[in-house]
């Protein structure tokens, strides 16, 4: 998912990187989904360095609420005993990549290692640039800050999910799966602009009716990024 003038979010399906990770888990934050159904996908979320509560509990909600509009249950479980039964790892991390002729900064990737599961990544770091780029008023407020920060880690993560429940690695012209959006839409509290198009919900609706999800992330890369 991309980001019209400035930044624009670059995502890659790479290998894991054998390595340890120092990381806080967001166990008081999750919050687990009713609704049990051949639609439904485990999560958990873990960050690399601390990440404000409200920004943790934004980021579950936007994307919880995202995926409730297609039919897909959220279900968040907390780090420890419950986290072998997540299907899709979500973790919050500082830096970016540099890469490319232009210089576009990764902020998000979906690593997917051979036999274990899928990592979805988002940095902070390129959310809070996107916060600060994205010229809303009172983002002088940590609370603001703070939950704004949360939405834009929540809506980045959406988009990567979807590219693990669809199996695909294209973009959309609009809706959550774009490769492009301006920063200020981004950050935008009050967007509903972020839900699957009427394409990719058909999508969705047939490779459900042929089975449980989640599917296998495709096997090729894929990318977006920031000019």
């Amino acid at each position: 998912m991309a980001i019209a003038r400035t930044p624009v979010i670059r995502v890659a399906i790479v290998a894991i990187v054998t390595g340890a990770l120092q990381f806080a888990s967001y166990g008081p934050v999750l919050s687990a989904s009713s609704e049990t159904s051949a639609r439904e996908l485990t999560l958990t979320l873990a960050s690399t360095q601390p990440l404000p509560s409200a920004s943790a509990s934004a980021l579950i909600a936007e994307a919880t609420a995202i995926w409730k509009e297609s039919r897909v249950a959220l279900r968040w479980v907390a780090a420890g005993s419950e986290e072998q039964h997540a299907v899709l790892r979500v973790l919050v991390k500082a830096g970016l990549v540099p890469s490319g002729e232009l210089s576009p900064l990764t902020v998000g990737e979906l690593v997917r290692g051979e036999g274990s599961r899928a990592l979805a990544t988002a940095s902070i770091t390129g959310a809070r640039r996107i916060v600060d780029e994205s010229g809303w008023r009172f983002d002088d407020l940590p609370a603001m800050r703070e939950r704004r920060l949360g939405l834009v880690l929540g809506r980045a993560v959406a988009h990567e999910i979807g590219h693990y429940l669809l199996g695909t690695n294209t973009h959309s012209t609009q809706g959550l799966m774009r490769a492009r959006i301006d920063a200020r839409e981004f950050a935008d509290l009050r967007s509903g602009s972020f839900r699957l198009d009427r394409a990719a919900q058909a999508r969705l609706d047939t490779l459900a009716a042929r089975g449980p999800l989640p599917l296998e992330a495709p096997s090729a890369g894929f990318s977006y990024s920031w000019p």
